[in-house]
């Protein structure tokens, strides 16, 4: 059955000589495997370039309910994001968006609300203003709805410590080390504040940027134990500075 929808690369890899097999997370049918024969071949219809890392795409489908497998039928760029290809640091935090989403998503079926979420943070990321330093960090929480762990933040001032088994801020030292406390609690707590546009109000040293990114890895690692290594961390922290 032929049917249209959007959706946002995640993943390519190739396939025999030619083809490739594309994980793409769409708007209608959550994250769906494509093969694509003859992606890599000079007289392919469909042009390896459109499905780079978080492209968003305006896709006809041949789906069937009952296979592992789909295919493309026609493909085009849905919202164009150049910069995103053209500048080093959002190329940067492109790809550890990219590494965190492959690990995290698995559902295949359709979660609108997500899907929308991620349109919004890739067309943020590509404003010529939009503050980057901090970027991933706020993306990394607000994410944290969709995946089901969702902090539990009470008002400002509610601990000193934020427990991560638990979710939530503490008064005292939790009786685990699966916490997090001192500067990197503290931005913690004013980065839920914050919504994307408010970044450039958002000041922290590299140190606590970097140590508060390690601790919300640890954070997802404790709700997706199969996270594994984050590959793209040491390459954003060096570009981001």
């Amino acid at each position: 059955m032929l049917i249209s929808t959007h959706g946002i690369v995640f993943h390519t890899t190739r396939y025999a000589d030619s083809g490739a097999v594309v994980k793409i997370y769409t708007e209608k049918f959550g994250l769906q495997s494509f093969l694509v024969k003859g992606l890599f071949s000079r007289n392919s219809k469909l042009k390896a370039a459109l499905f780079g890392h978080l492209s968003i795409l305006d896709l006809v489908i041949d789906r069937h309910e009952h296979r592992n497998l789909h295919y493309i039928r026609e493909a085009g760029i849905y919202i164009p994001l150049q910069r995103l290809q053209d500048d080093m640091s959002r190329s940067s935090l492109v790809l550890f968006i990219n590494e965190l989403l492959y690990k995290c998503i698995r559902e295949e079926e359709p979660n609108p609300a997500l899907f929308s979420y991620l349109v919004t943070v890739l067309q943020l990321l590509n404003e010529p203003g939009i503050s980057l330093h901090s970027f991933h960090l706020l993306f990394m929480l607000r994410l944290t709805r969709f995946l089901g762990f969702s902090p539990r933040f009470a008002k400002a001032g509610s601990g000193e410590f934020f427990d991560m088994e638990e979710g939530l801020f503490l008064d005292s030292e939790p009786m685990h080390r699966y916490f997090i406390s001192g500067p990197p609690a503290e931005a913690l707590e004013r980065l839920q504040l914050m919504e994307f546009h408010d970044l450039h109000d958002f000041e922290i040293s590299r140190s606590v940027r970097d140590t508060l990114l390690d601790r919300l890895i640890d954070y997802y690692r404790l709700h997706i134990p199969d996270l594994g290594e984050m590959k793209s961390v040491k390459v954003l922290q060096e570009i981001l500075g």
